[in-house]
């Protein structure tokens, strides 16, 4: 495994594994324009970790990992911390949607306290996507943000 920040080289490989946009709170985000790292094995994508500092702010704007329970998720988000305490970020934040039970546990695992609930805020943001479905994991309508948060 290979952990490296993203460069030229991997943007179109990002946009086949994860897609060309993410939106959270209403502003979209074009993964190839944001900074982030990439884990490698075996020459291939394996883990996604894309940021956007702003504010004093850092938004985790995607995580990705597709090897579940090698600590990839954890490397990543510890290699994220580090990047926005050296740039003087008050918190860490991101979004997940409310039915994907898996992220919730898994932040608050890492630490991250749920900041706030956005009502139906994936309702609005599929009408700029909407590609996002409507039903999510274990049959969970998809239609809230939650936001999680650590205060450096």
């Amino acid at each position: 495994m290979m952990i490296k920040e993203i460069n030229d080289m991997y943007k179109e490989q990002i946009k086949d594994f994860r897609g060309s946009i993410i939106i959270s709170r209403g502003q979209v985000h074009s993964l190839d324009k944001l900074p982030g790292y990439i884990v490698l094995i075996d020459d291939e994508i394996r883990g996604l970790l894309t940021y956007n500092i702003c504010k004093k702010e850092c938004e985790i704007v995607s995580l990705d990992s597709m090897v579940e329970g090698q600590g990839i998720g954890t490397k990543l988000i510890d290699l994220v911390i580090e990047k926005a305490k050296a740039v003087n970020c008050q918190r860490v934040w991101l979004i997940t949607s409310n039915d994907n039970l898996k992220a919730i546990r898994f932040y608050q695992k890492r630490g991250f306290d749920i900041k706030a609930v956005h009502q139906n805020a994936i309702t609005e943001a599929r009408k700029i996507k909407p590609s996002i479905p409507m039903i999510g994991f274990d049959g969970i309508p998809v239609r809230h943000e939650i936001e999680f948060e650590i205060l450096l």
